[in-house]
């Protein structure tokens, strides 16, 4: 750990220090209690030697995350972790982080203050981990609501369903669609979206608009399918294809009739292919190149984006070439 970047202290009642420009406290985990005193405008999180704010955590990553002040304010961004970094909450690669917000880095949760605050805030007493978890509950109770919708939903008669569908169900219905086909997409007149927008309006019996109709799916189901489908497409614009499929996955799993939450699944898996070969091309350029460390962190990087998949031929391809890589650096430390 740079000394020069950061300073790490046991008493969380510390004084603003020379340099000081923010400090990170854990809040829960293996180092509970540490305060780091950042002196830097960006550092490295992790287990390893390299690591400017190193923690015992052995399920971090050797370099986990790193923060950088930008002129967008402090931003965390994951650096390839096995296990990732979980903002308040909610996996994430990339997020904006202010004074008094928590991410989670395996199973240490850190809180973020800047040295703005006053003396009284930064000695304040840490906030347990239990109330923290807690503030993070909601993600697990949505998922597990979206768990209990999965389920084969429970078909009324014809009768009954006439009874409970009104004219102003499918005006309501009919708005929501509209609005869900043109939101995001005015900028690109070539989307897929805007294709199937296109196709609504040209044929009345348009599957996509049909999944949106009452026909013994409840109103929440749909709702929860398309708040995933949602959640996918942002992480999917952010070329987070890995975490867009599981996110596109989960609205299908709710509602199967969601057509664009099965167009974006299937664009996300070609990306991810595409990803892999790029991630491992760059990797034997780094290997002719005399670069076995950040070959290894490319093979990595693609194995993770198949860790459901390892009897893929590209998975065991980057194991094989690991293997060679971690025996030759073997070889040279000794």
């Amino acid at each position: 750990m740079s000394t020069m970047k950061v300073q790490r202290f046991s008493n969380i009642e510390m004084e603003r220090q020379s340099g000081e420009v923010a400090r990170l406290r854990i809040l829960k985990g293996a180092d509970q209690g540490a305060v780091f005193i950042v002196k830097a405008s960006s550092i490295i999180l992790g287990r390893g030697d390299e690591a400017d704010v190193r923690v015992a955590d052995l399920k971090a990553s050797r370099a986990h995350a790193r923060l950088d002040y930008t002129k967008e304010g402090w931003i965390v961004s994951d650096l390839g972790s096995a296990n990732g970094v979980f903002f308040q909450g909610e996996y994430i690669r990339k997020f904006a982080l202010r004074s008094g917000e928590h991410f989670t880095l395996g199973d240490s949760i850190f809180e973020f203050l800047v040295s703005a605050e006053s003396t009284r805030i930064l000695t304040a007493p840490l906030r347990s981990g239990v109330e923290v978890e807690q503030l993070d509950h909601a993600l697990s109770a949505q998922k597990l609501k979206v768990q209990a919708y999965s389920k084969a939903p429970k078909v009324t008669s014809a009768t009954q369903n006439a009874k409970k569908f009104n004219p102003r169900t499918l005006l309501l219905v009919a708005a929501l669609a509209g609005i869900y086909f043109y939101m995001d997409q005015d900028s690109n007149p070539k989307s897929p979206a805007k294709a199937i927008a296109k196709k609504t309006a040209d044929s009345p019996d348009d599957r996509a608009l049909a999944s949106y109709l009452p026909g013994g799916v409840s109103k929440d189901i749909i709702k929860t399918a398309e708040l995933y489908y949602r959640q996918g497409f942002r992480e999917y614009r952010e070329k987070n294809y890995l975490r867009a499929k599981a996110q596109f996955e989960l609205s299908l799993q709710v509602n199967p009739n969601h057509d664009l939450a099965r167009h974006y699944l299937q664009v996300a898996e070609q990306d991810i292919i595409k990803e892999i070969k790029d991630t491992m091309d760059s990797a034997q350029k780094q290997i002719v190149a005399g670069r076995l460390r950040e070959a290894k962190g490319y093979y990595e990087a693609a194995m993770r984006l198949m860790y459901n998949d390892k009897s893929n031929p590209d998975y065991i391809e980057c194991e094989d070439a690991l293997k060679k890589i971690n025996i030759e650096l073997e070889r040279t430390r000794q």
